[in-house]
């Protein structure tokens, strides 16, 4: 591994707790929030979401939960691996709320893994494989990333979408974590490496940009898809983390999913100085269970395992 990133999860958290302020408001109803968020000034709360200023969603909060199936766990993988630590970190982290409303109600029902996965119809064709699939760039082969990006998509999103976006998601990350290249060189990276499935149905989306609309579910294309495209475009063509966090905040729409995979991906490439300093200090209003340590701590044990 090139560039081994302890502090993946801190910027995936940080950005997401961000982002989450603002995720899919309207204007210019909530055009306060909205223009003290690009301040940058500390965490805002949501106009109308029912949480505190610097909590995260359930984009690091399973994408937690993957990683400590890649830390506590050795191959073959296996669904039952993945379910278990979703339910795991959904209890440890105090049930949070924010999780798309079937799901949420699956995981506040069951008390194992074993009954998540009897209760699931896989058939969802949003982004929520896509967003916890950061984790897996670690892996050390693309044919593990994808393999196993697949096969945890698989339980809840087992649809061309949902299996497309974690791949994506999964592959960048690996580029950005193994390869020495530029993010320029994304695209065709994706080209070379994802299915022909994929690329014969998606693969626009590495070869035009973003076109700067709120990053929602379109007549053509699902959230899972325009969450990747829009992740695309950031990373090829941000200049910084700051940057690319303001230009999702501008976009608009799912913006807490964006936020978390860009910067989760870059987090290895970019420079952390310049970031506030509230980012770390008051996610999850400072807690060390779930906050900025407990993070810093998943993030230095899977770069061990997998950056040796």
């Amino acid at each position: 591994m090139r560039y081994p990133d302890p502090e993946m999860f801190v910027r995936l958290a940080t950005a997401d707790a961000d982002a989450l302020a603002v995720e899919y408001i309207r204007l210019p109803r909530d055009r306060v929030v909205f223009d003290r968020s690009l301040l940058f000034l500390g965490y805002e709360i949501h106009p109308t979401h029912q949480h505190k200023p610097g909590v995260y969603s359930d984009d690091t909060e399973m994408s937690v939960a993957n990683a400590r199936v890649l830390i506590e766990e050795h191959p073959p993988y296996t669904p039952l691996m993945f379910a278990n630590a979703w339910v795991r970190e959904f209890q440890r982290g105090g049930r949070r709320k924010g999780y798309s409303r079937g799901f949420q109600v699956l995981l506040e029902k069951v008390t194992s893994g074993t009954e998540l996965l009897e209760a699931i119809h896989p058939n969802s064709d949003k982004n929520g494989a896509c967003m916890r699939a950061v984790p897996f760039g670690v892996l050390r082969t693309v044919a593990e990333v994808l393999e196993v990006s697949t096969l945890q998509a698989r339980i809840t999103h087992d649809t061309p979408e949902g299996r497309f976006s974690a791949r994506a998601v999964a592959l960048m990350s690996h580029f950005a974590l193994y390869e020495s290249g530029s993010f320029s060189a994304l695209s065709k990276y994706c080209f070379q490496h994802l299915p022909k499935e994929d690329l014969d149905r998606f693969g626009y989306v590495f070869r035009h940009r973003w076109s700067g609309v709120p990053v929602t579910r379109k007549p053509h294309a699902s959230v899972a898809i325009t969450t990747v495209h829009a992740a695309v475009d950031l990373l090829m063509h941000g200049t910084s983390l700051m940057q690319m966090l303001e230009q999702v905040i501008r976009w608009g729409g799912d913006t807490d999913s964006v936020a978390a995979i860009v910067w989760g991906i870059a987090s290895p490439r970019f420079s952390n100085k310049g970031l506030p300093s509230f980012l770390e200090r008051d996610l999850e209003g400072g807690n060390p269970r779930t906050g900025t340590p407990y993070l810093l701590e998943i993030g230095t044990n899977l770069m061990k395992k997998f950056g040796e």
